[in-house]
């Protein structure tokens, strides 16, 4: 009695939070979808006609494109790419804590200063460009250009998240149990073999974790988009978030803003149970 009363003294503050700032104003958004609230005006019901709206709307279809489009491009390097890098930091090597640092150091980063950096580097007479010009290719409009900026800023969160992806890796092979190296090097296994057979099964769970979390980070990610490019050049880096923010706090439509927020809601509960099913399937 004594320790579940504690433990709910623990919880009580982060589930106070959690349900002001969470839980409250996502209920509240879901009610504002199906009014026409624009903050001036008085708040009138109007049904479903804000999800048609974004049905037949033309930017909300281009929005949403983008934000596949942004999902497809940093999702599977943010999945694929830091279980290598664990495995390399997982090592036994002098210094190797160093390298752990090193790799981690840009997550440490606010976003809007690796906004800024990277902007610099991608100028026309930016870092980029200038290696480019000593190699003799001619420089790139990086975020200028409709089909050079999305991935653009798809390179710049892939660097952000490495380390930071990496770290759920490097603690899950952690765990894992060094005999079974060992039993599969006697039997001949190379570097592949283990990791294909040992190593990639053993870290399924973090896999899946990683999945859903760099799911919804590249579903909800703003920053970049507002930082580096505003949505453009012509619509091309306006991803659903980036238009909420538009109809919300540009043109007031609240009501429209919080329908399409809704919609993004759904999307990301559908690909997250995907995901689980997927893992429930494998592991059974």
């Amino acid at each position: 009695m004594y320790k579940a009363r504690t433990a709910w003294l623990f919880l009580i503050p982060t589930g106070v939070l959690l349900l002001t700032f969470s839980i409250i104003p996502a209920i509240a958004a879901l009610g504002l979808s199906f009014t026409n609230y624009n903050v001036f005006q008085p708040i009138e019901w109007v049904g479903i006609e804000n999800f048609s709206r974004a049905f037949s709307d033309e930017d909300f279809w281009n929005a949403l494109w983008n934000t596949f489009y942004y999902w497809i491009l940093v999702t599977p390097a943010l999945i694929v790419i830091p279980v290598f890098l664990a495995i390399l930091v997982n090592q036994q090597l002098m210094g190797i804590k160093v390298y752990r640092l090193i790799f981690y150091f840009p997550a440490l980063v606010s976003v809007v200063v690796t906004a800024i950096l990277w902007t610099w580097m991608f100028k026309s007479d930016g870092l980029f460009n200038a290696a480019l010009h000593s190699v003799g290719i001619n420089p790139v409009d990086w975020l200028t250009d409709k089909f050079t900026a999305m991935p653009s800023l798809a390179i710049v969160t892939v660097w952000q998240g490495l380390g930071y992806y990496m770290l759920f890796y490097l603690a899950g092979l952690q765990s894992v149990s060094k005999d079974l190296y060992e039993a599969a090097e006697l039997d001949g296994a190379g570097f592949w073999a283990k990791h294909i057979y040992i190593t990639f099964p053993s870290l399924k769970p973090i896999i899946f974790f990683v999945t859903v979390i760099s799911t919804m980070s590249a579903f909800k990610e703003f920053t970049l988009m507002l930082t580096m490019t505003a949505g453009g050049p012509i619509g091309s880096t306006t991803t659903l978030v980036y238009m909420i923010f538009e109809k919300a706090f540009t043109d007031l439509e609240m009501g429209y803003a919080s329908a399409v927020s809704t919609i993004l809601f759904v999307i990301i509960l559908i690909l997250t149970l995907i995901n689980k099913r997927a893992l429930d399937t494998t592991q059974q």
